[in-house]
């Protein structure tokens, strides 16, 4: 059905992205996506949009390296830890054999 819509005209694009208009949720006034500040309120733009740290699922807003309550690195490679098959030891990526039990890792 979109592509009929489109031969016909009655296709809408959607506005461009910093364009959009979207409410401040403090003050309710409009706000475009290229703004820095509310102009009514004055709340930077950076701390209305956050996401969740893996670590401790504090709200930590865009831009940041550090979680300021956990202080966990978003821009470190994730570590990666082995578990043993046979006696649950949680091994680094570069160990051979399990050092509780002996077992040789494929």
């Amino acid at each position: 059905m979109a592509i009929l819509d489109l031969l016909l005209g009655r296709f809408k694009k959607p506005p461009p992205y910093s364009k959009r208009k979207e409410k401040c949720p403090f003050c309710g006034t409009e706000l475009t996506l290229g703004m820095q500040k509310c102009p009514k309120c004055g709340k930077p733009l950076a701390k209305l949009f956050y996401f969740v740290c893996p670590s401790c699922s504090e709200h930590v807003a865009f831009g940041e390296r550090f979680c300021p309550k956990c202080k966990f690195d978003f821009e470190a490679p994730p570590k990666t830890i082995y578990r043993c098959p046979r006696c649950g030891y949680a091994a680094d990526y570069y160990m051979l054999s399990c050092p509780a039990c002996g077992v040789r890792f494929v």
